[in-house]
């Protein structure tokens, strides 16, 4: 072999060795895959004897309760006189889901159960709905009743939602359209077996990438008597109405109703996520009978083969199972057989693996077909997050065909204790369908959570609903919740982070959880806070001027918010770069030594102190839309809309500041409250250099002079009791006087490297929004010389629909006055002098936050915090049955015929008003509401709940009342109400003008 051929011998073999490892690499990736354990996220359940919450049913649990019943009056036949049912199961909260009363009327309450659980489930999760929209969130439901349909077609409802309305496709794709979910959506029908099928696929999609996050679960409602009879006649129910699991005397079992719904993620991406762990799902299977003694008869082989299979997809053995709940459903063929497939995997014991405890929740709630799974895994993860395992009921002698002699195995007559140990603690739980279809899951406990450290400090507590009565609820729940004593940093997280954000809301603000409680129990009780949030609010920042500083303001913030304290280093570092002093030094510096009323100084530590708040701000998500500044504070907004840089705009302030200060001894200023046009028309009158040096709002002026003639100016105007207030000031900005430092400070300045602005900037020298390269030298000489036009800017910045004013200071000095110049209280403090600053600008922050803006609260926790429970929405539910009755409407009259001609005479006002109550007269009629007053003028219609088929229908009331050839699109472009009177009106002009 040559050297050449041995080089590319050794070069093939290095290639070859890296393929190897990138192979083994691929195969180790995949075989994790293939078994990475799934976590339990979040649950939600409605089951039968009030359990409407996974804690509320562990109390059901724990306490033994039996939560059959007599049959509610909703069932007619006398198939069976008892079961475990649901209460009030005609009632749903359409309006939250956006479904109109005409289709929730058809739509099967297994599907609206669906819709809720689902929904606290996810909250349960600390999942934010919205941010799910476009995920590849997968939905994975079991159903299997028809009871809806039946009496849909025994009633003579089938109309046009009966389809969409009854079938189980459309119980899993409704969901998945609500939400806008991208990943597999479907449901699963094996009989009793459903919904524990549908975790099994949950976890196979999981696993292989296909989903991100997966809602599965199963939902069971007995509607129809008929059903119940079919059953019965099968002779699998108990006539005395008991399941008896394992029992001597079991008979057979109870029918049931119930939901539950878990949110499943990746164990390794729910860690990273900070999310909190439940359990976790090591593995599962699912199998069929195959053939054996009948259809619906269980087969012992199949049953092992799938117990084996399980616990080789989760890598544990038998011995490693403390806890199995059982399919349990006290029948005298299918108990015998489900205990001889266990015996046989599990076999004998070593004598230090402990017993295997066999639990059957439907002892409790019956047996709930469908939901029968979900309700076995919710149980024994509440088992595993509570250390034990509940007992079974109605145990008292075991079943002569069965015979534990030899296994492991105990059917618990009271609760069995079940502590954390240096044993994983793992359970199984099985579920038969009578189809065939079998399935097992391996849940076990969660890791040990990461422990966060206390935190001390004011939090903010945002709670939020879609109805003002739905708030008050929630907000009293809330309330309950913080008086436990649990953490409020964590409860306010998981409120704020955890939480999708709605329309009405209300933020409380306190140290400790009975302070936020305290506060939450007065706004239920009277509601003086909450705000309906159509939209969110474009948000100015007012910058305030010289005068608004204090000795010790920032020192707080400075000591808590890492991003407060590192912009006000870097201002700092440029400061000293054209100054001759340290801002941090005076900041600290005690009252005694303190310089912060120097101009030189104030300008410049009022300028970083307003920076360094604004990205504090912007840390919690919360950003201007607009600036206005006031005086020097035209600065600190010129830099955050982005026209200076921070070390050109520190340039600016330092020159202005110690250029400004040579004005000392120049005169002072008052503030007097009288309009501007009766002081101007004051000052003309009289021989005077006194000035206006700035225009707050209609009733407040500035002046600006030597201090006697002042005297001279005001004396009169305080004989007539006009107020007027000295500013503790010795010199005369904004006047005459400063037209020399104005020169000076241009010169100084020269070029000013400004650039155009990211967001509007309304300037209080030109009175009106201004670009960003009008910022020059010159600019600046106006902005010291002439009067602080500032009425007039936040008048501009209303006109262009600026609505939400945030003052940006360490003392509110402009707020009141921007109220008065726009007749609104949506102008906003952050700070107040010698008050607590954190407490101060997080109560901003709950204003904002009222006010409807979409504040980032996450930002405010920078360290991962523990997702806690909190209470679910409180529905607010009204009867959709197909017997609802339709609602009584008010009634618009309008004769049809008549109608163009009678809107041809009147005024512009009044006809856009005739057209406009129309059109939510017909909207109101096509969606079945009560009154036009309840479809909002610019609510879009498919919030409301309008389809495809009711726009087509708003188009025909439409076009038969106006006799205009109106397109089949006309909801789909025109989405609201104002929308389609907009363009009507338009289309009635044309017409005008046609005839004319």
């Amino acid at each position: 072999m040559t050297v050449i051929d041995e080089e590319g011998y050794r070069s093939r073999l290095v290639k070859a060795a890296a393929a190897l490892r990138s192979l083994e690499a691929e195969v180790e990736r995949l075989t994790r895959q293939q078994s990475e354990p799934v976590a339990v996220i979040g649950m939600g359940c409605r089951f039968p004897g009030g359990a409407d919450d996974p804690e509320s049913f562990w109390t059901l649990l724990s306490d033994g309760v039996d939560a059959v019943s007599e049959r509610p009056a909703r069932a007619t036949d006398d198939a069976a006189r008892t079961g475990a049912f649901l209460s009030a199961v005609d009632g749903f909260d359409a309006a939250f889901f956006g479904i109109s009363p005409r289709e929730a009327a058809a739509l099967d309450p297994q599907h609206r159960l669906l819709l809720e659980v689902a929904w606290e489930a996810l909250e349960d999760a600390g999942v934010v709905a919205e941010r799910l929209t476009g995920s590849r969130t997968g939905v994975f439901v079991g159903m299997s009743g028809n009871d809806y349909l039946l009496l849909s077609a025994r009633s003579g409802a089938m109309g046009g939602y009966a389809g969409t309305g009854t079938a189980h496709c459309f119980g899993a794709g409704r969901l998945s359209y609500l939400l806008g979910l991208r990943g597999p959506s479907l449901a699963v029908d094996t009989a009793c077996s459903s919904s524990l099928v549908a975790i099994h696929l949950a976890i196979r999609s999981l696993r292989t990438g296909e989903s991100s996050l997966a809602l599965a679960g199963g939902v069971n409602l007995v509607l129809d008597e008929s059903v119940t009879q079919i059953v019965a006649d099968l002779q699998a129910l108990s006539p005395d109405g008991r399941c008896r699991a394992f029992d001597a005397r079991a008979n057979g079992f109870v029918r049931g109703e119930g939901c539950g719904i878990v949110v499943l993620k990746r164990l390794s991406d729910a860690l990273a996520d900070g999310d909190r762990v439940l359990a976790v799902l090591r593995g599962s299977s699912m199998n069929s009978d195959g053939r054996s003694a009948g259809l619906t008869a269980p087969n012992p082989s199949a049953q092992k083969d799938m117990l084996r299979q399980a616990f080789a997809d989760a890598r544990v053995r038998p011995d490693d199972i403390g806890y199995v709940e059982t399919h349990g459903t006290g029948t005298a063929l299918g108990d015998p057989i489900e205990i001889e497939a266990l015996t046989e995997v599990f076999g004998e014991r070593e004598p230090d693996s402990g017993g295997c405890v066999l639990g059957a929740v439907k002892t409790n709630i019956g047996h709930l077909e469908a939901a029968a799974g979900i309700a076995g895994l919710i149980k024994a993860v509440l088992a595993l997050r509570n250390a034990q395992i509940p007992r079974n009921l109605h145990f008292s002698a075991l079943n002569p065909r069965i015979s534990l002699t030899g296994t492991p195995f105990v059917i618990p007559k009271t609760a069995v204790a079940w502590p954390r140990s240096d044993r994983p603690r793992i359970a199984g739980v099985s579920s038969f369908g009578m189809s065939g279809t079998n399935a097992h899951v391996v849940v076990a406990e969660a890791p040990s959570p990461e422990q966060v450290p206390p935190r001390a400090g004011p939090v903010v507590h945002p709670v939020s609903a879609r109805s003002p009565a739905a708030l008050t609820e929630l907000a009293s729940a809330h309330a309950s919740v913080l008086e436990r004593g649990n953490d409020p940093h964590d409860i306010a997280y998981t409120a704020g982070v955890r939480r999708d954000h709605h329309e009405w809301r209300t933020a409380v603000v306190g140290e400790s959880g009975a302070e936020l409680a305290g506060k939450l129990r007065a706004f239920a009780r009277d509601g003086a806070t909450a705000a309906r949030a159509a939209a969110p609010p474009a948000l100015t920042y007012v910058f305030s001027g010289q005068g608004s500083q204090w000795i010790g303001m920032g020192r707080q913030l400075r000591s808590s918010e890492p991003v407060f304290a590192a912009v006000l280093g870097q201002c700092d570092e440029l400061i000293a770069k054209n100054a001759s002093f340290s801002l941090l030094a005076e900041l600290a510096a005690p009252p005694d030594r303190s310089r912060l009323q120097r101009t030189e100084i104030a300008q410049p530590a009022l300028f970083a102190f307003q920076v360094a708040l604004a990205a504090l701000l912007s840390s919690w998500g919360i950003r201007p839309d607009a600036v206005i500044g006031h005086s020097v504070g035209e600065i600190a907004a010129a830099h955050v809309a982005g026209a200076l840089s921070l070390a050109e705009a520190i340039r600016i302030v330092v020159s202005r500041g110690r250029i400004m200060a040579r004005a000392a001894g120049s005169g002072t200023m008052v503030a007097v409250e009288l309009a501007h046009d009766e002081v101007a028309a004051l000052l003309s009158a009289t021989d005077s250099s006194v000035a206006v040096a700035a225009i707050n709002d209609d009733n407040s002026v500035v002046l600006s002079g030597a201090v006697d003639e002042l005297h001279t100016v005001l004396g009169p105007l305080q004989r007539q009791g006009v107020r007027c207030r000295r500013l503790p000031v010795d010199y005369a900005f904004h006047s005459p006087s400063m037209a020399p430092l104005a020169v000076e400070l241009a010169q100084e300045l020269g070029t000013v490297e400004a650039g155009r602005t990211a967001c509007p900037l309304y300037s209080t020298a030109r009175a009106d929004r201004i670009a960003g390269k009008e910022l020059t030298g010159e600019y600046w000489a106006d902005n010291v010389r002439h009067p602080v036009r500032f009425a007039e800017a936040v008048r501009a910045a209303g006109r262009d629909g600026q609505r939400l004013f945030l003052e940006i200071a360490p003392h509110s000095v402009l707020a009141g006055h921007v109220a008065n110049c726009l007749g609104a209280s949506a102008a906003i403090p952050t700070l107040r002098r010698e008050r607590p600053e954190m407490l101060s600008l997080l109560n901003a922050v709950a204003d904002l936050y009222t006010a409807g803006y979409p504040v980032d609260f996450g930002g405010l926790y920078p360290d991962r915090r523990t997702v806690v429970s909190l209470p679910h929405y409180p529905w607010q539910r009204k009867r959709h049955w197909l017997d609802t009755p339709e609602p009584p409407r008010e009634q618009v009259a309008v004769e049809p015929v008549h109608w163009l001609a009678e809107l041809t005479g009147l005024p512009d006002g009044e006809r856009e008003a005739a057209i406009e109550s129309a059109v939510r007269a017909d909207a109101a009629t096509v969606l079945q509401l009560s009154s036009p007053s309840d479809v909002p003028v610019d609510g879009k219609f498919m919030e409301l709940g309008m389809d495809s088929l009711m726009t087509v229908q708003l188009r025909h009331e439409l076009a038969a009342r106006t006799g205009l050839a109106l397109p089949s699109t006309l909801a789909f472009d025109h989405p609201t109400p104002r929308a389609i009177t907009r363009y009507l009106l338009k289309m009635l002009a044309e017409r005008e003008e046609d005839e004319s």
